[in-house]
């Protein structure tokens, strides 16, 4: 059982959910949600809390190092706790991140083909292409065939 479970597990036996609906929510089995519950002095019966008025609230972690997001009110559901977790998430995980409008050009200064997301075409496949360009004059001439 993750340390992620354990906490939701707390915060669910606080909102009087039972042992059963716990291991339904979580997908954990009975017999762990109950010993878990038993051993943290969580245990006793409690009865369904699935309350129209009162919405269950689980924490949420973060997709990238596990620590749990704290959530504002009225604002879009936070998936990542800090811009750091982020930016490595989507650089360790870049099969998954939806990428749109690629565009693929050759750079101006070497030549070399490279692809580039986004709305705006660039020119140089990185920096010291565009410096070499810009104060050195090197530019690309495709040879003919």
């Amino acid at each position: 059982m993750t340390e992620q479970q354990k906490i939701s597990i707390r915060v669910l036996r606080e909102q009087n959910f039972s042992y059963v609906a716990i291991s339904r929510i979580l997908e954990l089995t009975l017999g762990s949600v109950r010993s878990y519950c038993q051993r943290c002095g969580l245990g006793g019966n409690r009865k369904e809390a699935f309350q129209a008025d009162k919405p269950m609230v689980l924490p949420t972690f973060c997709k990238c190092c596990g620590k749990q997001v704290i959530q504002r009110e009225k604002v879009k559901p936070r998936i990542f706790c800090s811009d750091e977790c982020r930016v490595t998430w989507w650089n360790s995980h870049l099969d998954q991140v939806k990428r749109r409008n690629p565009h693929t050009v050759k750079c101006l200064c070497c030549g070399k083909e490279f692809t580039w997301y986004g709305s705006k075409v660039k020119k140089f496949c990185a920096h010291a292409c565009y410096i070499k360009h810009r104060y050195e004059g090197v530019t690309y001439v495709a040879e003919a065939v």
